[in-house]
């Protein structure tokens, strides 16, 4: 009885363990998932808020200033804040964003307009 009860109980064991360890290294994984996925978002809005409060002081300031701020100046800003944004990012930062959104450039773009809209406030 005994050495029966030995038999089941490694048996048992020989299932249980690897079943928990699978479960415990997806449920690691995803959790350092989740970790990175907020460094990168952290790091690509830092990089929007960054490029448009940089571009306002530079180049949207001086044109208000001198009375020529137009559509033209507008669409100029937003493309320069684009561009510094993107450079800004990390090359892990941007794979992520691509990968995750699909699209860099439309959240880019969606990102800057609600900071310039902040940034109004």
């Amino acid at each position: 009885m005994q050495e029966f009860l030995s038999t089941l109980l490694q048996a048992v064991a020989a299932v249980a363990v690897p079943a928990v360890s699978a479960f415990a290294i997806r449920f690691l994984n995803e959790l350092t998932a989740q970790a990175a996925a907020k460094r990168y978002i952290a790091v690509i809005l830092d990089a929007i808020k960054t490029s448009v409060m940089y571009v306002s002081q530079d180049f949207v300031d001086a044109h208000k200033k001198s009375g020529t701020f137009d559509a033209e100046c507008q669409k100029e800003a937003f493309n320069r804040a684009a561009i510094m944004a993107t450079s800004l990012l990390t090359a892990d930062a941007a794979r992520f964003l691509a990968e995750t959104y699909g699209d860099m450039g439309k959240f880019i773009q969606a990102k800057i307009e609600a900071q310039v809209k902040l940034q109004k406030v």
